[in-house]
Formats: structure tokens, sequence, C-alpha cells
């Protein structure tokens, strides 16, 4: 126990001696914490918006008034042609063009079809589908309120139906209840796989590892304090995580905090574990660095971060069964926002515990015979 103690000792002398990492360890997990909740929002609050108005109708101007009172348009004026409103497209000052037909007030009371177009900027395909959604649901309302005729007899009118809307888990429908447990995630993946792998290759590469393997420390002693300094830093930063996620976000914990303990525990496991995994078979930092920078990759863009799971292809949803950050991250907003028990997420737990133990069993068994 002591020789343990002695290399816990030793690790966190040599992460402090660093100003440069422990620096990395407190303030960039904090930083991007605090940044990216806020910066990557797909909330879409404003649209700038056109009217190419070729009726000039009492009709277009209430349409362009009504447009213009909504909290999601901003209406830009000074465009009435089509080459106005394709160049104003070009430079990104519109994102949605409306073209109103002529005669088109006429056409509606005689209840013809009038064609209203409307154009997109599909480079950012999220802001043109939320746009052209938006635009189709203020049409419809608008036309329902301008046909709606009184019935002259109250008994012939049909009962009013009131529909009661609720949000479960995301109440206020803030993406920053989403968001938030998803950076706690990459927070902890970071902490643990990246420190992980580049501390056994930086001492691979100043030959302190061979003064190591010479002594009579076990594989289990050696790994063991490797281990626990940075998993302390990691569970340290994920509880420093949770309270700026409660007191700063607001948003509360509304399962079991030992239960998000252990999944926390054994996700850090496992990711120190791959970091130890790659460290092992790399040659120096670069090589390290390089093949861990391609993981995070792979694991973040197919984890459900910023896209839905079942948006995704077959092949990604399958290759997903082993990417640990995706697990984890839908663990972490079934504990936070929904109350999940640990009997309800038993499956998840039982996945990455062998997923931990799998890296970990492949970083002693190919230890010494790869640095020595």
């Amino acid at each position: 126990m002591r020789i343990i103690f002695a290399l816990i000792k030793k690790e966190f002398l040599q992460i402090f001696r660093n100003p440069v990492l422990w620096k990395l360890i407190v303030f960039l997990p904090i930083a991007q914490l605090l940044v990216f909740p806020f910066a990557a929002d797909l909330e879409i609050k404003e649209l700038k918006l056109a009217i190419i108005d070729r009726d000039q109708s009492a009709f277009s101007f209430d349409i362009q008034q009504s447009l213009e009172g909504t909290k999601y348009f901003k209406l830009i004026k000074g465009i009435q042609t089509n080459t106005q409103a394709e160049l104003a497209m070009k430079k990104n000052k519109v994102d949605v063009i409306i073209e109103i037909p002529p005669h088109c007030e006429e056409k509606i009371y005689r209840k013809e079809k009038p064609v209203i177009g409307i154009t997109a900027n599909a480079v950012n395909s999220m802001k043109a589908s939320v746009g052209v959604a938006y635009l189709q649901q203020f049409f419809t309302d608008y036309f329902q309120t301008l046909f709606q005729l009184p019935i002259p007899n109250a008994q012939l009118q049909p009962a009013q139906i009131d529909v009661l809307v609720s949000r479960w888990f995301n109440k206020k429908m803030d993406y920053k209840n989403i968001f938030v447990p998803g950076i706690l995630a990459v927070l902890v993946s970071m902490i643990g796989a990246m420190l992980s792998t580049l501390n056994i290759v930086r001492e691979k590469e100043l030959g302190t590892i061979e003064q190591m393997n010479i002594t009579p420390i076990t594989k289990g002693q050696f790994f063991i304090g490797k281990m626990v300094p940075f998993f302390l830093i990691g569970m340290g930063e994920f509880g420093l995580g949770l309270l700026i996620m409660v007191f700063l976000f607001g948003i509360g914990i509304q399962g079991s905090i030992f239960t998000l303990l252990l999944f926390t525990t054994v996700f850090l496991l496992a990711m120190l574990g791959l970091g130890f995994m790659v460290s092992i078979f790399a040659e120096n930092q670069v090589q390290s660095m390089f093949v861990i920078i391609f993981l995070f990759i792979v694991f973040i863009l197919l984890s459900g971060l910023f896209t839905p799971l079942d948006s995704m292809p077959h092949w990604a949803r399958t290759l997903n069964l082993a990417n640990p950050i995706a697990h984890f991250i839908v663990i972490l907003k079934s504990i936070i926002l929904k109350g999940s028990t640990l009997f309800d997420l038993r499956y998840y737990l039982v996945g990455i515990s062998l997923f931990a133990l799998v890296v970990n069993s492949i970083t002693v068994v190919f230890y010494k015979n790869r640095v020595s």
C-alpha cells in the first residue's frame, strides 16, 4: 500500500509541477462548460425575411404586418424584385423570401388557389427547415382566421376543444437542459482519456518508464498509482460541473446522486483504461494524440450530442453500441432530467462495465511487452 501511495504522490507532483498542465486541467473544462451551452444553442431565435409583394393589396399588407409582429422574423425592407432578393440571399442578408403573386387577394376571394412562393437559404439546413415550417404554420393559421365565419344559430356552434400541452422533463423546451449534460459527459471523457494517454507516452519519451520497469513494482500497483490521480481529478471536475449546472444553469438533478456518481465512476475508469491502452501502443505523444483525437471525433459525432440518435442511419446506430460517450450521455440525461433509477439503467451499467474491463485488461496484459 505504501508503494501505491508513493506512486500517487509522484503523479500529483508531476501534474502540479507543470504550470501549463494543471491550469489546463482546472480552467479549460470550466471554460468549455461555461461557453459551449450558450454558443452552441440550436434554437432558431431570428430569421431575416424579405417579402416581394406583387399584389400590393390590403391582404398582402396585412401579411407583412402580421409577420413583422412575430418574434421569429425580422423583416428586411427595401427588397422589391427577385434580383434584389437573390443578391441579398447570396450575401446572407436574407434567410427566407416570400413572393406574393399578382391578384392574390382577388383569387382568394374567388376561391381560387394562388401560389405563394417561399424560398429558403438551405446552406444552413436547420435554419431553412425551421423557417419554412414557421411560415407554413403561419399561413395555415392566417387563412383559418381569414375564412372563419360566424354561425348565426348559437345552438349549432360546435363544441370548443382546448388542447393542453405538457412537455415532460424539459418544460421550457430550453436547449441548455439537453446540451449541458452532454458537455459534462464530454469533459469527463477528455479528462480521463487524454491525460492518461499523454502520461505514459511522455514517460516513455523521457526514459523514466524503463526505470520503473526494473523496480519490484507490480503491474497492478503501477496502473493503480497512475489511475488514481486522474480518477480523482476527473471526479472533481465532474462535481464542479454539476455545481455549475445546478446553480448557474438552474438544471436540477431529478434522480439519485449515488446512481449518478456510480455511473460516472465506471465510465471514468473506462476512459482512463482507453487512454492507457492507446498510450502503450503509441510510440510518441504526437502519435497518441492523433489516435485519441480520431476516436473522440467519431465518438462525439455519433454520440447524439448534436443530432438525435434516431435520425442516424442503421449502420451508425449499430456502431454506437461500442460508443461509451453515447451511452453516458443517455445515462446523464436520464438521471438528471427524468430521474431514472439504477434498475432502469442496469443494462447501460453492464455495458460500460464490460467496456472498462476489456480496455483495462488489454492495457495490463500488453504493458510489459510493449514498453520493455
